[in-house]
């Protein structure tokens, strides 16, 4: 657009609020980046027609289903007989009206909204995805652990089967739109533009696109979430108005993190992308003459001040069909002062001056029949040596900016923000590791599903930099959109404030074939096969021209690092397909890594990948085999493969095998997870464990209706309340947990709701934070990937922030354990026995090319506050691109001999900012028993003694498992205890005390292991080492034995410590059917490592010693896998019931009892369901539950 014929936002747009789009308002507590005086201007090429004043119309009655659908390739503007239409394979395509005309399309009948926005946000639920148009549980094929037994059938289900876990779930509702909605608005087109050619940019929809201006059809896309554009110009009427209307179909969807599974529309087959009809912001208009610039690339290279540069330009056919003379202009400009910086270069337009001609067509005219117009690509190379280079601590950003000057003196120019930088992977089959301006860099990423609150799919430019300054305030340096495709806004913020980008396009495999049939869509290391009907042969060129067309979008942000084509892919190298959608994304950027895989090549799974470009020969490269964009020095990228080299150069495990951390998960600095295990290839987990913790609803329900109000809808008061597709499954969730507070006495630990979801997200930070220094002092690793980002309200769990990309806890816990130097101090164990001391490993980490100075010291603090040195170290001599030292191995504590908690201190002199604080916990035996004398052996019976010493106690146990009673044994060794008398229970005997797990049977010769990651559950095998919580289930529901609750009745305390589902349950029933309390059944149990179970506990004299009112975490250890809670409530004139530690799990409404106490008759109960713990701490629980029950 020539300056000339620029236009005014007033102009062009009648009735809409000038300005640019609302100021991004980020939480106050993220930690942000330092100011800048000024934001940085990001070119539009065009107007921004306003985010406000859409509208929105459900169009219920259209018809869609049997639409042919056409792939970009297919749809061109064709002049026939003088006149031009959009066509699809050369036919016009259909003109759909809105159900009722075009006259319907009014504010009065539509919802005004702000974009981005999507039906889901306004109307979840209103219209549903049920054959009744009503919400309805999820189908087996939208959502992994979805229920196959409960809730009306899903539209193509005809039989209910029994639902087996974890596929049981029938919680959230799919309360999802499929089908036609639009999105319109008016605008006013200034007659200035008569007789120009006139364009709307669109950065995306979903799913397909159709635009109308005035009721004729000007542009058509299926790219999902992909910028496309629309010709306007015969439809515009200028000097008037005009009706934009976007016409959006939404076939089908899901709302999890599967992005396996193609489904049909009409004739053909799509991607089955997530599930809502939305349309992004960022709308622009531009005009143009006979010949315009349409794309800039600017490619990086590995000098950080050179660039190559792609430049498109189409003209629009003359008669005569010749090619338009004219010159080009290319420039960098320092955006914040407009100044041209000094460059230099070859190429078309590079340089001082323009140059003239250099864009004419070499080879005459071409001309194909009834061909609209024309495009040719240029390239060229710059050199800025002035330029200030952009990095993560300092990310400058340039413009770009083309102009072409024709010989009829018309002008267009175009211009593209970037950034000077190079990322290159040197050293493979050395030391292989990745390098940001020529300096190593280590990659902190966080896996992203690509869900947003409000809307679902795309961001509102609040939270596409609250995402970016999330990132950073926990530390991360990098972000992967995960399965899904990238986002501008996101993109923008992450190269404005510094945070690297990795980029898939979600189902990437299906660019190489189709699912083999009876595979299950997230089922990891699938081979894809040859697709054979023309609906599979259609679903594959879409995905290959969706991932070009990501790579062609977004291959200029300075921050995007990587493409990568599939999470946890199986592929055949052999098959042409496979490398031919590699080689394809690599021809459009060379200068970036192009993945086949994340995920399982330790496994085995295949690998290939291409190196960005080189500025050396390859093995065997001859000198001229440059590539084909005219740049001398720069060469292909070397292509490989795990078939050829070990691991394909890049090696890449995921695991998600805990829930939390454990103590095994460090042993030693040879033994822990996340020590990579090779120097030679680039080494990367690009999924690490799972710690899935709940959201702070609360804060969410209200940053909803309040925070961003203004993308709500206005009430009948006037004001505006914000609106968000989850927002009930977000109230839903904390009526539930309020109910629980109040029902069970836990509002003195927990006064709300927010209370304990910030309590249980603090043990998610926690694990993080242990992880990332096991990540940290590998310096073999490369790359580590938390998994995840964000969590839904609806599926996944695993995020450390949540929708609206809010903190679950305090960022510092991860933040710190990310700082670029950082002392370590490795713990071997978080809970230790009152009276040992405690073992640590040293480490210094340093991740910058500065050597670290200074004095480290190791302090501790012990629970009464006294402040010990236990060690003074010199910061050892550092190397270059080494990032990880040992300075002391098995490092003892003095014994740790008051009970509570402990502080320890490694703190650097240098940078006092950098000490990391690790809390220990100490505990042993309960204070009483220390004290306390044993009943005489001729009691006083005028003496009321406070509790029977153990060594007089004569214990039953019945149906309790080994390890159960070696703990019991166990507490022995505590103080004055003496050795308990344990003897197995006899029916008509008198015990002080029964304990029993229930257990009746053998356990079953298979079990279920974790997940790990997507990877489907495989049997427990024998000789098969259990993971954290891993235990073989029982085959039969445990039961008491004859005459336990006769006992119990006649006053016997019973511990009942049933373990297990199926243990658990028999119990529960049995003592529910005595009368002790009313029982509903289990909440549930762990469904996998991104869903999430946790335990809370309030002060009680059975947790005495303990960390309480708080939420079990790294110092109990309770596995996950195992855990579960249960339903009851307090029998009709029945007794007291006191539930101590409360239980739940993923998105679930229900919230149980993990501990609790009630009575049976004379006697008193505890059922404690939670699983074993640290070992430390179950000695402790047990120790006091036998106080508990035996103090009168």
């Amino acid at each position: 657009m020539s300056s000339s014929d620029s236009i005014s936002r007033r102009a062009l747009l009648k009735t809409a609020a000038l300005g640019a789009s609302a100021a991004c308002l980020p939480q106050a507590s993220l930690a942000a980046p330092e100011a800048r005086p000024h934001a940085f201007a990001w070119p539009e090429n065009g107007t921004l027609i306003p985010d406000e004043g859409w509208h929105l119309w459900v169009d219920t009655k259209a018809h869609w289903e049997s639409d042919d659908i056409f792939l970009p390739e297919d749809v061109a503007w064709v002049e026939q007989d003088g006149k031009r239409e959009l066509c699809g394979k050369g036919r016009p395509l259909p003109v759909n009206e809105p159900t009722g005309g075009w006259s319907v399309l009014t504010p009065a009948t539509g919802l005004e909204v702000m974009l981005p926005t999507s039906v889901g946000q306004h109307f979840w639920g209103k219209y549903g995805a049920g054959v009744d148009g009503k919400p309805r549980p999820y189908t087996p094929e939208e959502y992994r652990y979805a229920s196959t037994a409960s809730g009306a059938p899903g539209p193509d289900s005809r039989t209910r089967v029994p639902s087996v876990p974890p596929a049981d779930d029938d919680v959230p509702q799919n309360g999802a739109y499929f089908g036609v909605s639009w999105f319109y608005r008016t605008i006013d087109i200034p007659a200035s533009m008569q007789g120009k050619r006139i364009f709307l940019h669109v950065r995306g929809a979903h799913l397909r696109a159709e635009v109308y201006l005035n009721g004729k059809l000007c542009g058509y896309s299926i790219m999902e979430e992909l910028p496309f554009e629309a010709d306007l110009t015969a439809a515009a009427k200028p000097g008037g108005e005009n009706q934009l209307a976007i016409r959006i179909t939404n076939p089908f969807g899901r709302f999890d993190w599967v992005d396996g599974l193609n489904a049909k529309w009409g004739k053909v087959s799509l991607y089955r992308s997530h599930g809502f009809g939305a349309l992004d912001r960022g709308i622009s208009i531009s005009t143009h003459d006979a010949v315009r610039i349409t794309d800039i690339a600017v490619l990086n290279t590995p000098n950080p001040k050179h660039i190559s540069i792609k430049v498109e330009i189409e003209q629009i056919r003359p008669d005569d069909c010749l090619v338009m003379e004219g010159e080009l202009k290319v420039e960098v400009l320092d955006p914040a002062s407009g100044t041209p910086l000094p460059s230099k270069g070859t190429g078309p337009g590079v340089g001082s001056g323009c140059e003239r001609g250099a864009v004419a067509n070499p080879q005459g005219p071409q001309r194909r029949p009834n061909q609209a117009s024309y495009r040719r690509e240029l390239t060229a190379e710059l050199t800025c040596d002035s330029a200030t280079l952009w990095d993560v601590a300092s990310p400058q950003n340039y413009h770009l900016r083309v102009t072409w000057l024709g010989v009829d003196k018309h002008a267009d120019t175009r211009t593209i923000a970037f950034g000077f930088r190079s990322f290159t992977t040197p050293g493979i089959d050395t030391d292989a590791m990745f390098r940001l301006n020529g300096r190593r860099i280590r990659i902190y990423t966080s896996i992203s599903w690509g869900f947003w609150g409000l809307n679902g799919m795309f961001p509102v430019p609040e939270l596409a930099e609250k995402e970016v300054r999330a990132a950073q305030a926990l530390g991360l340096n990098c972000l992967n959109f995960h399965r899904n495709l990238a986002k501008e806004d996101v993109l923008r913020k992450h190269d404005e404030l510094g945070v690297l980008r990795y980029l898939e396009p979600g189902a990437g495999k299906m660019a190489i074939g189709k699912l083999p049939a009876k595979t299950a869509a997230n089922a990891p290391g699938t081979v894809m096969e040859d697709a054979k009907t023309d609906a599979e042969k259609f679903a594959q060129r879409f995905m290959f021209v969706k991932c070009v067309e990501m790579v062609k979008a977004f291959r200029s942000h300075p921050s995007v690092i990587e493409y990568c084509l599939q999470n946890e892919i199986g592929a055949d190298l052999k098959n042409p397909a496979t490398l031919a959608i590699l080689k394809a994304m690599h021809d459009e950027d060379p200068s970036r890594c192009v993945v086949l895989n994340d995920g399982f090549v330790q496994r085995g799974a295949a690998q290939a990948w291409y190196e960005p470009w080189t500025e050396e020969l390859q093995t065997g490269e001859r000198p001229s085999s440059h590539l084909a964009s005219g740049i001398s020095n720069l060469h292909e990228g070397k292509l490989h493969r795990s078939d050829e080299e070990k691991a394909g150069g890049w090696w890449n495990d995921h695991q998600g095998a805990g829930d939390q951390w454990y103590d095994q998960f460090y042993k030693s600095p040879t033994s822990y997870t996340y020590r990579a295990p090779y120097k030679d290839v680039l080494t990367e987990y690009g999924e690490m464990e799972g710690c899935a913790r709940p959201d702070n609803h609360p804060l969410m329900v209200h940053q909803i209706e309040t925070t961003y109000a203004k993308y709500g809808k206005r009430g009948s008061d006037g004001k505006m309340r914000g609106q968000s597709y989850d927002l009930a499954d977000h109230e839903e969730i904390i009526a539930s947990y309020e109910r629980f507070l109040d029902s069970w006495g836990f509002r003195k630990a927990f006064p709300t709701s927010e209370h304990v979801f910030k309590a249980v997200g603090r043990t998610c930070y926690e694990s993080w934070m242990n992880y990332m220094e096991n990540a940290r002092i590998s310096d073999e690793l490369d790359f580590a990937a938390i998994s995840g980002w964000e969590s839904t309200a609806i599926e996944n769990h695993s995020g450390i922030v949540d929708n609206l990309r809010n903190f679950k806890s305090d960022p510092e816990l991860i933040r710190g354990s990310l700082l670029p130097v950082r002392p370590i101090a490795k713990q071997r164990s978080l809970v230790i026995e009152q009276g040992k001391p405690a073992t640590f490993d040293l480490f210094l980490a340093n991740d910058t090319t500065k050597p670290a100075t200074g004095t480290l010291t190791f302090t501790m603090i012990t629970p009464s506050g006294k402040r010990q040195q236990l060690i003074s170290l010199p910061v050892p001599q550092q190397r270059p691109d080494i990032f990880s030292y040992l300075l002391k191995e098995a490092f003892e504590t003095p014994a740790l001999t008051e009970e509570g908690l402990y502080r320890f201190k490694f703190a650097i002199s240098s940078l006092p900012l950098a000490t990391q604080t690790k809390e220990l916990w100490v505990t042993g035996l309960p204070a009483v028993l220390k004290t306390y004398q044993a009943k005489p052996a001729h009691p006083d019976p005028h003496t009321i003694y406070d509790m029977v010493v153990f060594e007089d106690l004569k214990i039953a146990v019945s149906g309790v498992a080994p390890a159960l009673r070696d703990q019991l044994l166990g507490l022995r060794g505590f103080g004055k205890m003496g050795e308990p008398k344990i003897a197995d229970y006899k029916p008509g005997e008198h015990y002080d005390l029964i304990i029993t797990s229930g257990i009746n049977a053998h356990t079953k010769a298979e079990g279920q292991v974790g997940e790990t990651t997507g990877e489907s559950m495989p049997v427990m095998k024998p000789g098969h080492t259990p993971e954290p919580g891993e235990v073989a289930e029982t085959n039969k529901l445990g039961s008491f034995a004859p005459g336990i609750l006769d006992a119990v009745r006649n006053g016997t305390p019973l511990l009942a410590i049933p373990q297990s589902d199926t243990l658990s349950d028999g119990l529960a029933q049995e003592l529910a059917a005595a009368g002790a309390f009313t029982y509903n059944g289990a909440v549930g149990d762990f469904r996998a490592p991104w869903m999430g179970n946790w335990y809370f506990v309030r002060e009680h004299a059975l947790f005495e010693g303990m960390p309480v009112n708080c939420a079990m975490g790294g110092f109990y250890q309770t596995p996950g896998r195992q855990s579960n809670g249960l339903l009851i409530e307090r029998a009709p004139n029945g007794p007291e019931v006191e539930v101590v530690v409360g239980y739940s799990r993923d998105h679930d409404r229900k919230v149980g009892a993990g501990t609790f106490t009630a009575k049976l008759g004379n006697g008193k109960v505890i059922f404690h369901r939670v699983p074993p713990m640290h070992p430390v701490m179950q000695q402790r629980f047990l120790a006091n539950a036998l106080r508990y029950l035996t103090s009168k």
